[in-house]
């Protein structure tokens, strides 16, 4: 039995390396994947949305904290960091860098298909993002 775990490391290593072909061998052709952002239907879509934050955030790194694996499923809990040294892709424009440094806990359910990522879903909070970057203000204690 594949171990989904490892294959969600390496997808993030993949994710973190800025290794864009690498995304068609670590996924199903017809891979969802659905963030805050919407639903991603393909590799190269998956693409192009990482590509958004390795411009924005090029050093930006995965951290797995948790994980729960069951067969060809895992839940994994984390922290994503990274530094806003380029320009962020928003829908109302870019964000242009502010040298502010980034700390996202995010959630992600990942299944798999021949030992490949067939569903990923993951959450982080959007607000946290913005908050960080200095867009939106930072309730008090």
């Amino acid at each position: 039995m594949t171990n989904a775990l490892e294959i969600v490391e390496q997808m993030f290593d993949v994710i973190d390396g800025h290794r864009w072909a690498d995304y068609a061998t670590a996924c199903t052709p017809d891979v969802v994947m659905v963030s805050p952002s919407g639903p991603l239907q393909s590799p190269a879509e998956w693409v192009q949305f990482s590509r958004g934050f390795a411009r924005a955030m090029p050093d930006g790194r995965h951290w797995i904290t948790t994980a729960v694996q069951e067969g060809d499923h895992v839940a994994v809990q984390g922290e994503w960091t990274g530094t806003h040294t380029g320009p962020l892709a928003t829908p109302d424009g870019e964000v242009a860098p502010t040298g502010a440094t980034v700390v996202l806990r995010f959630c992600a359910m990942a299944e798999l298909r021949d030992a490949r990522l067939s569903r990923v879903e993951i959450y982080f909070d959007q607000m946290q993002l913005l908050a960080q970057i200095g867009l939106v203000p930072v309730a008090a204690a």
